[in-house]
């Protein structure tokens, strides 16, 4: 019903827009033919005819109903297709910007979306023993650290809340609308996500069919936690009552937003302690992350594929348990306070006014975070540490990652990222950046339902699976145009139309 009435009023706000589209083009014309009607001297107009007193009654219902319609237009405007459209695929970028956040967010969703191809399609896979072997390959590591995709997303989520904040905590000298900032994110957030799971929780059953499908009914998990959704507590439930499991995401990146104004009021006021703070959250994720890989003696990771599927009932009960521990915010959070820490130290330079980078420094730092970088997604093939180093390596290995990531960010935004930066602010990328939000939401929903459906299984293969990853990958993002078009882009407009109606 309520993606009923979305759909209704888009049709009448992109209606608006078209008609007023289509008359615009005559309106100078009618201003003329207007002009030659009219008295051009008194005498003129005195031989005008008087017209009839009409009906006062009617004439002000009709005015009346003019006058809602007018007013009413801003509103039904924010639903427009047209002109969502037009804002979603406008690559024009002001001085201040940070186009390379662009490439790195949608890059960062393709290696999402390439993971996911491969784990959804397991279940369904003919050879599984050639698919394991082709796990165990080196350069598979790629996909079984995909998790890294969503430190990289976490590490742009902390950058950016924080980049922006300390520019406005400046500006204003320290006075922040505080209701406006949580709510601003609440609503940002919250409506299309509901829609998407109103939709997954009702709908989701009646996508598909065949011999595979498993999806008979709604989703139990979804009637009875769909409320742990809505105010992001959702990642404190285990897998089994998961709805949306991979939403778990967004209920961290909601509860790291809500603690960060400690943070980064904070570092603004009073620095010292703003450095102890992040020291002592940095330590919680340390602590935490070495504390139950050790008690639970975890893995180290998917480091010898075929080893560890040989039991693999046992290893799906580790991996399960393992879920439920890595998608607290205490075991997640890292990441996002590298993006802090790396906003507030380019907030300082800009205040110092620094200069560039040496060459000397510049390729030790170019350096050393390929080597981190490189280290942590390839440096754990086929190596069965002790249960110690295994709990050291999972405590630091996000954060390692994430300065690799920041370092990138870093020499981007001063301009000296080079032939990097030129990539990652290709113009192509932004429209697609805008558009993640709702492709990390429906992507897992399309791959799902494909390979549930088929009638058969499927054999795998590197060129077969990204080939699927190309193709889901389009489909993903035509629907995350539909979504955003038809949910997020007009809420996004009504929360500014709104916001504009108060300031004034």
């Amino acid at each position: 019903f309520l993606i009923s009435i979305f759909v209704f009023v888009s049709v009448v706000g992109s209606s608006i827009s078209a008609y007023e589209y289509f008359t615009e083009t005559n309106a100078e014309t009618e201003k003329v033919q207007d002009l030659s009607e009219k008295p051009s001297t008194i005498m003129d107009a005195g031989n005008m005819s008087v017209e009839q007193p009409k009906d006062l009654a009617k004439d002000n219902k009709l005015n009346t109903l003019q006058d809602w319609l007018e007013k009413s237009k801003p509103f039904f405007k924010c639903f427009c297709w047209f002109t969502n459209g037009e804002k979603l695929i406008n690559t024009s970028t002001a001085e201040g910007q940070l186009p390379c956040l662009h490439g790195i967010r949608f890059l960062s969703m393709s290696w999402v979306m390439l993971g996911h191809v491969y784990s959804f399609s397991f279940p369904y896979l003919k050879n599984t023993t050639e698919a394991l072997i082709m796990g165990d390959q080196w350069i598979f590591q790629i996909i079984l650290r995909g998790s890294y995709s969503v430190d990289s997303f976490f590490v742009l989520s902390g950058f950016l809340v924080a980049y922006l904040f300390f520019q406005q905590y400046a500006k204003s000298n320290g006075k922040i609308p505080w209701l406006y900032f949580y709510m601003h994110r609440y609503i940002r957030l919250t409506p299309v996500y509901m829609m998407f799971l109103a939709f997954y929780t009702t709908l989701m059953a009646y996508l598909g069919s065949g011999p595979l499908w498993n999806y008979k009914e709604t989703d139990p998990n979804c009637q009875a936690y769909w409320w742990w959704n809505l105010l992001y507590f959702n990642n404190f439930l285990t897998a089994a009552n998961q709805c949306i499991p991979w939403s778990w995401y967004l209920a961290n990146d909601m509860q790291f937003y809500v603690i960060s104004p400690l943070l980064m009021v904070s570092l603004m006021r009073w620095p010292v302690v703003g450095y102890s703070l992040m020291g002592v959250f940095f330590g919680i994720t340390f602590i935490s992350n070495f504390f139950f890989t050790y008690v639970f003696n975890y893995p180290i990771g998917l480091t010898n594929v075929v080893k560890q599927f040989e039991n693999f009932k046992e290893f799906a009960v580790i991996w399960t348990h393992r879920f439920d521990t890595n998608t607290k915010p205490y075991i997640r959070m890292d990441p996002y306070l590298v993006g802090i820490a790396l906003a507030y130290y380019l907030f300082k330079r800009k205040q110092n006014n620094s200069g560039k980078l040496s060459l000397v420094t510049l390729s030790v730092g170019w350096v050393v975070a390929s080597v981190v970088t490189l280290t942590t997604v390839f440096g754990i093939y086929h190596q069965e540490p002790n249960i110690v180093i295994t709990s050291f390596y999972t405590a630091v290995n996000r954060s390692c990652y994430a300065c690799g990531l920041a370092w990138v960010i870093f020499v981007c935004v001063i301009g000296q990222g080079g032939v990097v930066n030129s990539f990652l602010s290709w113009k192509f990328w932004i429209p697609l950046s805008r558009l993640t939000f709702c492709a990390y939401l429906v992507h897992p929903l399309i791959q799902t339902t494909y390979f549930a459906s088929l009638r058969d299984s499927i054999v795998c293969s590197h060129m077969t699976m990204v080939m699927y990853h190309f193709g889901f990958l389009i489909m993903s993002y035509m629907a995350a145009l539909v979504v955003s078009l038809l949910f997020e882009s007009p809420v996004i407009r009504l929360e500014r139309l709104i916001r504009n109606k108060f300031a004034s």
